[in-house]
């Protein structure tokens, strides 16, 4: 089944969502990922994807670990520690929890490709003109759907720039 990176660009943000609403309804519009490229009037250039960077794995994967560490060591009889013993244990399950979720987090983030290659959005940043939007979506057998999908997007007055292939694994 072939995949490939659509790019939608539209005249306006508002455009964009209506778009992306009408696609949602879509039954037979299958997408893998997604990215929302938009330039401000001042250039800056805003990119909303699914992409997980390094430092949330880690927080996530902190968070994760800590808790379960917590509740792991507490479940295995900490508590019934005397005094402070049990303080101790439960501090300690937290922070070699936390700590080895962190590394684990952003080695799965770094490890993991989540969204497009950054080269891509990049690219596409540089293209796109002031107060424009663009929707990336990579499309599941596209050849199949791109037709239908102009019609059905065509009263969004949008800007279709030509597929790219992607690379199946």
């Amino acid at each position: 089944m072939s995949r490939e990176m659509v790019v939608l660009v539209f005249a306006s943000r508002a455009l964009l969502t209506k778009a992306l609403d009408r696609m949602t309804q879509l039954d037979y519009v299958d997408f893998r990922r997604a990215a929302i490229v938009a330039r401000a009037a001042n250039g800056e250039t805003i990119v909303l994807d699914d992409d997980v960077s390094p430092d949330q794995g880690a927080i996530a994967g902190g968070t994760l670990g800590a808790a379960l560490s917590l509740l792991g060591v507490a479940q295995l009889g900490a508590l019934a520690l005397p005094g402070v013993g049990a303080i101790i244990a439960l501090g300690a399950a937290v922070v070699v929890g936390g700590m080895l979720g962190r590394l684990t987090g952003r080695w799965a983030a770094n490890f993991i490709e989540f969204g497009f290659r950054p080269e891509q959005i990049e690219g596409l940043a540089a293209q796109i003109h002031k107060d424009y939007a663009a929707l990336v979506i990579e499309l599941i057998d596209a050849d199949s759907i791109l037709a239908r999908l102009r019609d059905d997007l065509r009263p969004y007055h949008y800007e279709l720039i030509q597929p790219e292939r992607v690379r199946t694994p």
